[in-house]
């Protein structure tokens, strides 16, 4: 493995690129090995591209085929994190599971729609429609105040 650093007084803000062949569980490893130094942000690949998500830029985060995905309003990210551990790591406050694979973003959501017996359907800012499981209704609906 090799290692740079570039010093450019211009930057803004600090910036970890990982140059590697093929996606691997090594550079898994290292994603959550630099991701664990940063904690407020949340590490995810956009491709091969390793970037640094702040938490209020993300709309979403959800489960699909054995990934987890990161939402936001430009892109939409890879990362191997669980659910369970980002759902740990994203602040209590504006975060919620709403499912088995979802965990939404409340300051991102567009409106709720309660038509469905038994269920609410969520719309996010990006046109995004996710619904709440039965499960997890009394704990939105208790975020909610309703």
């Amino acid at each position: 493995m090799k290692v740079e650093v570039k010093i450019d007084k211009d930057v803004l803000e600090t910036t970890v690129l990982i140059l590697a062949k093929e996606l691997n569980d090594d550079i898994f490893e290292l994603q959550r090995n630099i991701a664990s130094i940063k904690s407020h942000a949340i590490a995810g690949f956009d491709n091969y591209r390793l970037e640094f998500i702040s938490q209020e830029d993300i709309i979403r985060v959800y489960a699909n085929m054995g990934n987890v995905y990161i939402v936001t309003k430009a892109k939409e990210y890879l990362t191997k994190t669980t659910l369970g551990e980002l759902e740990e790591l994203l602040n209590k406050t504006n975060f919620i599971r709403i499912s088995r694979s979802d965990i939404i973003n409340f300051k991102k959501v567009k409106g709720f729609d309660f038509t469905f017996v038994g269920t609410i359907s969520v719309e996010m800012i990006n046109g995004d429609v996710v619904y709440v499981s039965r499960r997890k209704l009394k704990d939105v609906k208790k975020y909610l105040g309703i």
